[in-house]
């Protein structure tokens, strides 16, 4: 039986959705998971496949997922790992390449290989936000309402357990 470490960042609650979501659906396949809010400061050591997701904000992952990255990416490197995105921009499938690149960054500045980044829409659900990013977001005439994909988000959890190695 694997042992799985899932980490999120999320200002809203969306992206801890999304993590509870593959972590079940990961217990489902057999492996025994933990999913830990990157604000609690999990240690990556002692797990046998790391996923990390984050929401996206003004183009740069969570903050908090950002840093615990950074702190745990000499652990991150010896096992498999997986990254995913969240981000309302992926509503509209042709900003695929513009959400990935939020997430190249992150890549590029710590040095780590995942197997795999999923990207997925988040929500814009204006009683969710502060009132500053609600306005902003009015401002851009962001589309609202709830644009996750569970189905997608399912697909892409049963597809990276064979690249991480847990599935049973």
């Amino acid at each position: 039986m694997s042992k799985v470490l899932v980490v999120y960042g999320t200002g809203t609650g969306c992206t801890a959705e999304i993590a509870e979501r593959i972590g079940a659906k990961l217990t489902d396949a057999g492996s025994t998971v933990e999913v830990i809010s990157a604000k609690d400061a999990p240690t990556a050591a002692g797990y046998d496949a790391v996923l990390v997701g984050a929401g996206v904000r003004a183009g740069s992952w969570h903050k908090a997922v950002k840093e615990w990255v950074a702190a745990n990416a000499a652990t991150l490197k010896t096992v498999p790992l997986a990254f995913f995105t969240v981000c309302l921009s992926m509503a509209d499938a042709e900003k695929a390449d513009e959400v990935r690149a939020y997430t190249d960054a992150l890549i590029s500045e710590t040095g780590v290989e995942p197997v795999d980044v999923g990207l997925f829409a988040g929500w814009n659900e204006p009683a969710e936000f502060p009132f500053v990013e609600r306005t902003i977001l009015k401002l851009m005439k962001a589309p609202t309402g709830d644009f996750r994909d569970w189905d997608a988000i399912d697909a892409w959890t049963t597809e990276i357990a064979g690249k991480l190695g847990v599935a049973s």
